[in-house]
C-alpha cells in the first residue's frame, strides 16, 4: 500500500493525536475503509473533507499544514 502525501500527513497526525484509523473514522462519521481509501489515494478527497480533517486535528492541538495542496495533488492521480 502506497500512501500519498495527503495520506502520510493524515497518518502522522493521527499517530501524534493517538488516534487509530477506526477511532478517527468513527469521530468523522465514516467507515475506516473510506478513510483508508482517502489516505491511500483510492478515492478522491472532497473539498469539505480537507476542512473536516483539519478541524478534527485542530481540536486535538495538531496543525496539518498543506493538507489542501496534498489533497489536490492526490486527486489528480485518482
Amino acid at each position: 500500500m502506497v500512501l500519498t502525501d495527503f495520506g502520510k500527513t493524515v497518518r502522522k497526525a493521527r499517530l501524534d493525536a493517538n488516534e487509530t484509523l477506526a477511532s478517527m473514522a468513527w469521530s468523522l462519521g465514516v467507515s475506516p475503509a473510506y478513510l483508508s481509501a482517502l489516505e491511500t489515494g483510492r478515492k478522491k478527497i472532497p473539498d469539505d473533507w480537507v476542512h473536516k480533517i483539519t478541524t478534527f486535528f485542530k481540536g486535538r492541538g495538531i496543525n496539518v499544514e498543506k493538507l489542501g495542496v496534498y489533497a489536490d495533488i492526490s486527486n489528480k492521480s485518482v
